[in-house]
């Protein structure tokens, strides 16, 4: 889910969604579906809340719905993984990170602005 979901909350919520078929077990060599649905294209604006400004939704909806229908892996989107109760349920257990974006030039600045943050903090 979007990270600014409740945006107007007094404590930082993450949210996710879980499906379950009620009274199914879950069997031992199925795969679960993991779906990482960030950018549901819906800006945050004062008067307005959420708001789908550049109709967006629409078509964002149907991909993530045909990749969580078709169980389809899709980097950055979605995994298939084999779990159990005893194991992780999150998504981003399972997915991939592509660090083939990154520069030094990122890293430079996550590191200054970690160093910041230290001496800001102790």
């Amino acid at each position: 889910m979007p990270n600014e979901l409740f945006k107007n909350s007094k404590v930082g919520v993450v949210t996710c969604i879980m499906v379950f078929e009620a009274h199914i077990p879950h069997p031992a060599n199925k795969k679960t579906f993991f779906g990482y649905f960030k950018d549901d294209g819906f800006y945050n604006k004062k008067t307005k809340n959420r708001f789908d400004y550049d109709n967006q939704w629409q078509g964002i909806k149907e991909k993530w719905m045909n990749l969580y229908t078709n169980n389809t892996v899709k980097a950055g989107f979605s995994e298939v993984y084999k779990v159990s109760a005893d194991d992780e349920w999150c998504a981003e257990a399972y997915m991939e990170t592509d660090y083939s974006t990154l520069s030094k030039d990122d890293f430079t600045e996550t590191l200054k602005k970690y160093v910041a943050f230290d001496i800001l903090n102790g």
